[in-house]
């Protein structure tokens, strides 16, 4: 069992690596846009991609599931060393485009509600839980990350820093260790990995992954409401719904990274299905609002009914791994060293 601390690792890549990523995601959009989409469209050609709307759910998440294995296991195969959990990121992405195939959520606002804000509230507490179907999908996607990264790719090993070395002389960005994925520091997965996540502070570092949580998602659940509709009630656009999503959640890993330092992007990824179970469950208990646009169908009284499930929580995951894999953690370390010289000055 390996024991890590926490690493961050800045990577440049390469155009090759770049291409490489966008080959792993080009074959994650063939197939979701292919045989992912035999598999969730929904019975009315003019329908949104949800539980609600497809003609067998069941065999619609077994099917999800299945297809997001196969596309985690390829992405992370073919790019996993270039980034860390690639394989998300590509079950995601191909999620978020089976979305924008179908219709928006205005077509469940009116063929399950059609203005009556009872029945509103009662669609917005089924999509709470769609939304947790969906975060098993994601989860399903990380594990195989993991699992697939643990057999086939390096691992952390004490062998890292020369490893480090060795692709630094041959002008290659350091190869993602199985300590920098999400999985490793996922309760009941980390060690079935052989991974022990922040060995001598298990505690200290999961305090610092809630509180990243946290902020993770009070940012984007803020910013998200500021983004999906604008001072007035529009209609529902897909874009706009996967730009608000992305954004916000994007921002709060920016400013979570401001005050705490994680591992990986597990603390971060988790924000998602909080924020998207929280969102739907407040439109559960939500006043009717929209002013003069409250009678019509297509004008939710609550923005988190302008997301479907898929699309939320595609687009938060995207959003929080783009956010990890450009933004930079602070330098810490710099700022102590100031203020230790700052204070040796102050006391001589």
């Amino acid at each position: 069992m390996h024991s890590v601390e926490h690493m961050s690792i800045r990577r440049h890549l390469r155009l090759v690596d770049k291409l490489i990523l966008l080959a792993a995601f080009a074959v994650a959009a063939s197939l979701f846009l292919s045989v992912g989409w035999m598999a969730v469209a929904p019975s009315d050609p003019q329908g949104a991609v949800s539980l609600l709307s497809h003609q067998n759910p069941a065999l619609m998440v077994i099917e999800a599931l299945a297809l997001a294995a196969v596309t985690a296991s390829l992405a992370t195969l073919i790019a996993g060393s270039r980034l860390p959990d690639v394989g998300i990121f590509a079950v995601a992405l191909g999620l978020a485009l089976t979305s924008i195939r179908g219709g928006t959520a205005t077509y469940l606002l009116i063929t399950m509600a059609n203005g009556d804000r009872g029945a509103e509230r009662l669609l917005a507490g089924q999509l709470a839980g769609e939304a947790l179907i969906w975060t098993g999908v994601l989860f399903l996607s990380m594990v195989i990350s993991g699992w697939i990264t643990r057999h086939f790719q390096l691992s952390s090993s004490a062998d890292s820093d020369s490893a480090l070395r060795q692709w630094q002389r041959s002008g290659g960005i350091h190869p993602v260790q199985l300590a920098e994925l999400s999985a490793t520091e996922c309760p009941g997965v980390s060690r079935r990995l052989g991974v022990f996540s922040d060995a001598g502070q298990p505690l200290k570092a999961r305090f610092a992954g809630l509180k990243t949580t946290i902020v993770t998602g009070l940012v984007a659940m803020f910013a998200f409401n500021v983004l999906v509709s604008g001072r007035l009630p529009q209609s529902i656009k897909h874009g706009q719904v996967i730009f608000a999503v992305c954004a916000s959640f994007y921002l709060g890993v920016w400013i979570s990274k401001m005050w705490f330092a994680c591992r990986t992007a597990f603390w971060s990824l988790l924000s998602v299905p909080i924020v998207a179970v929280l969102g739907y469950s407040w439109a559960v208990s939500a006043n009717a609002s929209g002013g003069r646009y409250a009678d019509l169908a297509s004008v939710p009284m609550s923005d988190f009914l302008r997301a479907t499930p898929i699309a939320f929580m595609a687009a938060g995951a995207m959003g929080v791994l783009a956010g990890r894999w450009t933004i930079s953690d602070p330098d810490h370390s710099a700022k102590k060293r100031v203020a230790v010289k700052k204070s040796k000055k102050r006391a001589s």
